[in-house]
């Protein structure tokens, strides 16, 4: 008996996954032949779509510079044995992400890919530093309208003076991050009809 690496059979997984996404939308969808670039063809009625699907089995966790952080991280642009080689741009349409422990599906234009991006998880929103500190930073300023003063709110929040020091001078602007979640590479129909 042949046994296929785990590897192999996330991908495969992630492949029915997005078909049955696509199929569940309206859509006709197959895996393609193995050797291929793309894993699945998606037929919109209009034209056929070369779908690459990338999966991973959850999150993980990627070191910072302030803290460790959990995401999913997909590597997108390459392939092949050690990801020694990159998709050329006609050879797929979008990609497809798939969350195994989710079972969620988010697409993307190949166009608007980067070569690796990690991807914040959903259900972990509002844990992560910069959101955190938005947070801290809103906190301060309610208890300093309310009168209070940088050691008095330090105490209240159980964060260090500096910090709420720093928070309370009006030229403090919060760090905003441009990290994107899960849920906003989930689509709709309409938007895989109009590619």
């Amino acid at each position: 008996m042949i046994r296929q690496s785990k590897e192999l059979q996330i991908g495969k997984a992630g492949e029915y996954i997005v078909c049955a996404d696509l199929i569940l939308k309206g859509f006709v969808a197959f895996p393609s032949e193995q050797g291929l670039p793309y894993d699945v063809l998606l037929d919109t009625g209009k034209r056929l779509v070369k779908v690459q699907v990338k999966t991973c089995s959850g999150v993980r966790i990627v070191p910072q510079r302030h803290k460790e952080t959990k995401c999913y991280v997909f590597n997108i642009k390459r392939h092949g044995k050690n990801n020694s080689q990159r998709y050329h741009a006609d050879e797929i349409d979008i990609f497809a992400l798939v969350c195994l422990d989710t079972m969620k599906v988010g697409y993307l234009k190949n166009g608007d890919m980067p070569t690796t991006i990690n991807i914040r998880a959903d259900e972990l929103r509002g844990t992560y530093y910069d959101e955190e500190g938005l947070i801290d930073y809103a906190r301060v300023q309610e208890l300093k309208k309310e009168g209070l003063n940088c050691r008095q709110i330090a105490k209240k929040l159980n964060k260090h003076e500096s910090t709420v020091n720093r928070y309370m001078k009006d030229s403090h602007v919060p760090f905003v991050t441009k990290a994107r979640y899960f849920a906003d590479f989930e689509r709709r129909k309409e938007w895989i009809a109009q590619l």
